[in-house]
């Protein structure tokens, strides 16, 4: 089974959020990228997470078929600023594989 991601949210290397300042997007082992859709994943329990852009309560996502966590789902965002992360995914890019692109 493959993790199917739509609507890679980041153009370039930089996220635009829509205060117009860049944000270069982090996961736990460095770059991600943000998704506004992911198909066959399984979430995980809520939590709040102190990350680098402020504290957000995260959901950890994992592929459905072999349970490894790639990344989490932006539930909460508690300031203002952040709140266009809610609802999103973050995928760390040492988990996308490109395969017949």
């Amino acid at each position: 089974m493959r993790v199917i991601l739509i609507e890679n949210d980041e153009s370039s290397m930089y996220e635009e959020n829509p205060t117009g300042k860049s944000d270069q997007s982090n996961g736990r082992h460095g770059r991600a990228f943000l998704f506004s859709h992911a198909m066959n994943i399984g979430v995980g329990p809520k939590e709040d997470r102190q990350l680098t852009t402020g504290l957000h309560t995260v959901a950890d996502i994992h592929c459905a078929d072999c349970r490894q966590v790639l990344g989490w789902k932006y539930e909460r965002a508690y300031e203002a600023s952040q709140k266009y992360k809610e609802g999103k995914f973050i995928l760390e890019k040492s988990k996308i594989v490109k395969e017949n692109w």
